[in-house]
């Protein structure tokens, strides 16, 4: 007996549920379809039976015709409700692809906090780099100190990119020139510092740029599903205000790959400085 019950026991308790669960749903749904189709079958029934009037019958079948009646304007207007939701769901939607780039261009903070902590690769390109640098000199030492690779590509003061970043400020060239001289200078030392913090346990590679790149750039981890990309779009005539744009891949799949490859070609076009 124990051979022959146990697969019954076996195969009934997966029923179990299912069944808890069809009353459940039949008890909270179509519950006046249910009501008035019991009426109806109920009244019918009387009326072949001849067991009540015909005036209870008639006036039994108009109070079923009412509800019926009213269920189907409830059904209607719950229809409307629900189209008109839907309308102003799909306006919000299309103002959304219109308005979207407020919310997805935020203004660009120079050394603002990136969340560089536990990153193994970095990459930054810009024209001096200085805030950039000191505001993350820390952790840019802490991720070499443990083994992680940080390229950083900015202009070369020697050439002729200074000029061409003066020009772009609206200043003097010769003056100009000299102003982003200055800027640089501070960030080659920094970058000096963290070469000789590091120890040989990271890789920091820096590239000098012969031209002003068309806008900045922070990579962390970009080969990585959890990586992200900084834009910092650059102003003809900055007047304090740049648009930064942040990107992910898996969200920005198309602009997270260009972006990528466009630190590649950036990077290809640098001197290596020794």
């Amino acid at each position: 007996m124990t051979g022959v019950d146990a697969p019954r026991r076996t195969g009934a308790a997966p029923d179990a549920p299912r069944r808890a669960a069809l009353r459940g749903r039949l008890t909270g749904r179509d519950l006046e379809a249910y009501l008035v189709s019991g009426a109806a079958l109920v009244v019918g029934a009387l009326s072949l039976l001849d067991v009540t009037s015909p005036e209870v019958v008639a006036a039994t079948t108009l109070a079923v015709l009412g509800v019926i009646t009213f269920d189907l304007l409830t059904g209607r207007r719950r229809l409307r409700r629900v189209e008109s939701a839907l309308r102003t769901l799909a306006g919000n939607l299309r103002a959304d692809g219109v308005e979207s780039m407020d919310r997805l261009i935020s203004t660009a903070v120079p050394g603002a906090a990136a969340g560089l902590a536990g990153a193994r690769d970095i990459r930054l390109v810009g024209v001096t780099l200085n805030r950039t640098v000191r505001s993350h000199l820390d952790e840019l030492r802490q991720q070499l100190a443990a083994g992680g690779t940080v390229r950083i590509a900015l202009i070369d003061p020697a050439g002729p990119a200074p000029d061409e970043a003066a020009r772009r400020n609206g200043l003097d060239v010769e003056g100009g020139r000299e102003v982003f001289e200055h800027r640089i200078q501070p960030t080659i030392d920094l970058l000096d510092y963290l070469a000789a913090q590091t120890a040989g346990a990271g890789r920091l590679e820096v590239r000098l740029l012969r031209f002003v790149p068309a806008f900045g750039m922070m990579l962390v981890d970009p080969e990585q599903p959890t990586g992200r990309i900084s834009v910092d779009i650059y102003s003809h005539r900055p007047d304090g205000r740049e648009a930064t744009v942040t990107l992910r891949p898996d969200r920005d799949p198309v602009w997270y790959r260009h972006f990528a490859r466009e630190f590649d070609r950036i990077w290809a076009s640098g001197q290596a400085r020794e």
